[in-house]
């Protein structure tokens, strides 16, 4: 078997497979035998060994009964443990969700498999979903491949910490208050937030409908190592579905293109993150784009009314959910918040979930002139692994670094995390590119000159960087 087939790219693997340098089982195999080389990091949860070697099988025998491929013909993926995979339990991190077996498919599940991706496993995430840190009692700790030290963020931590390892191409994610881009950030790779409706929500298993600032602010997306694998990733999830009510219909884009990027330098920021930001500014600049140092004027504001929107719901749920499925340690957690942002009374919450039209209006106003913001992922880099249940104020200081991160879930802009090649404690320091609501392909076409000038990182941890199809030889 050919060595290295983990280091290589979705599009690279796919594009091997289809022209009979390696078998889709080889591919599978060697990404088994990568999650049992892995094991220590506690990122996939869940295993299908003997359903992805069949399903390769019969990947193979499409290739050579000379079958239409899709573009993920054989290529390996993860799904988070907190959406209906068929015969999968979509416990959400909770002890007593595990034995809620879906019996069918959540749309994006069903357009990865539709296009030949193959699932391997399911990977960790915090109870419910619902911390920085992803840990929880059913499957416990998961590690940062690059420094066991530093948390792999939450919710998706176990999609940031299999993709760094080399654990699939593409992993599945979801992000309601920065779920994808928080683990891409702690763990050096790609993640997507993209606008809400862009990618379809829906989990049979699910007992009632979520709140509706979760509604509104969630939404699905992918991890990759790369930018045209997540751009690949992006385009086979998207589109409109049925069942998900906010799913927003195909339509004609403006593909036009401004070429006024807004650099944001939070002076609280720490000093690396804010010179790996200017160093995004000064590689585009020199690629034509008018980059302007600026700030959001609203935004802390906006991010506070969101943060006490959150609290609100989930303290509605508290008899029904948190207490009566919640683990001790969760429960701690939502003491600390509620403390930091008591939830409001029902005349606080109509006005705060009406005025996020008033937020809207001002960052459409904003984007207007900046249609694309470089800012920070967080102001400060991973935190320590377990930080967020040490103390309320140690959950407090958490919080104030991620004020970019939670209020692009309120004002609904796609945003996406990438690594760059410079490095703090081990891990590569991350930035985030924000673009205007539906304005997906603004943020690829940025991260693409980025990527061609060599400042994303592709990295595995642990891993020599080189990645080539010479590996495969």
């Amino acid at each position: 078997m050919t060595d290295n087939i983990f280091k290589l790219t979705a599009i690279e693997v796919a594009t091997a497979i289809r022209n009979r340098q390696i078998s889709c089982a080889e591919v599978i195999d060697q990404h088994l035998a990568r999650i049992d080389e892995k094991a220590h990091l506690n990122a996939v949860t869940t295993r299908y060994d003997e359903k992805a070697r069949k399903a390769a099988e019969l990947a193979d025998q499409a290739i050579e009964r000379g079958d239409e491929l899709g573009p993920l013909h054989g290529v390996p993926v993860t799904i988070k443990e907190n959406v209906d995979q068929e015969g999968a339990s979509t416990n959400n991190g909770v002890k007593a969700f595990a034995s809620l077996i879906a019996k069918q498919d959540a749309p994006l599940v069903e357009r990865l498999k539709r296009v030949g991706a193959i699932p391997i496993g399911r990977t960790n995430t915090p109870e419910m979903s619902w911390r920085f840190h992803t840990d929880n009692v059913l499957f416990g700790q998961t590690l940062n491949p690059w420094n066991p030290a530093l948390t792999p963020g939450g919710s998706s931590g176990g999609a940031g910490s299999s993709l760094a390892a080399g654990i699939g191409y593409i992993a599945h994610g979801s992000d309601l208050s920065g779920s994808i881009r928080l683990p891409a950030f702690c763990c050096g790779v790609l993640g997507l937030r993209p606008s809400h409706g862009r990618i379809p929500f829906y989990n049979a298993t699910s007992p009632a409908e979520r709140p509706m600032t979760i509604q509104l602010s969630s939404a699905q997306g992918p991890l990759a190592r790369s930018v045209d694998d997540l751009k690949l990733a992006y385009d086979v999830m998207r589109g409109y579905s049925d069942l998900d009510t906010w799913s927003l219909p195909d339509m004609d884009e403006d593909k036009s293109y401004p070429n006024t990027v807004a650099l944001i330098t939070p002076p609280d920021a720490d000093p690396k993150i804010n010179e790996v930001l200017k160093q995004a500014g000064e590689a585009l600049a020199q690629r034509g784009y008018k980059v302007e140092n600026t700030s959001i004027d609203f935004i802390q504001e906006a991010f506070d009314r969101y943060s006490s929107l959150l609290i609100t719901e989930v303290a509605l749920q508290k008899e029904t959910i948190i207490d009566k499925f919640a683990s001790e340690q969760l429960r701690t957690v939502f003491e600390y918040y509620t403390q930091l942002a008591p939830p409001m009374d029902y005349h606080g919450y109509a006005r705060a979930l009406a005025s996020r039209s008033h937020y809207h209006r001002l960052i459409d106003q904003f984007q207007r002139k900046y249609p694309v913001i470089i800012a920070p992922v967080c102001t400060k880099n991973a935190f320590e692994a377990g930080a967020d249940v040490k103390s309320v104020g140690s959950l407090e200081e958490i919080i104030k670094t991620t004020t970019y991160l939670g209020s692009m879930n309120f004002l609904d802009l796609p945003s996406m995390s990438i690594p760059s090649k410079e490095k703090h404690q081990g891990v590569p320091i991350g930035i985030q590119l924000i673009g205007p609501r539906y304005g997906e392909e603004y943020l690829f076409k940025t991260a693409k000159v980025l990527e061609q000038n060599g400042f994303i990182s592709s990295q595995l941890a642990g891993e020599d960087a080189a990645s080539s199809m010479a590996d495969t030889a």
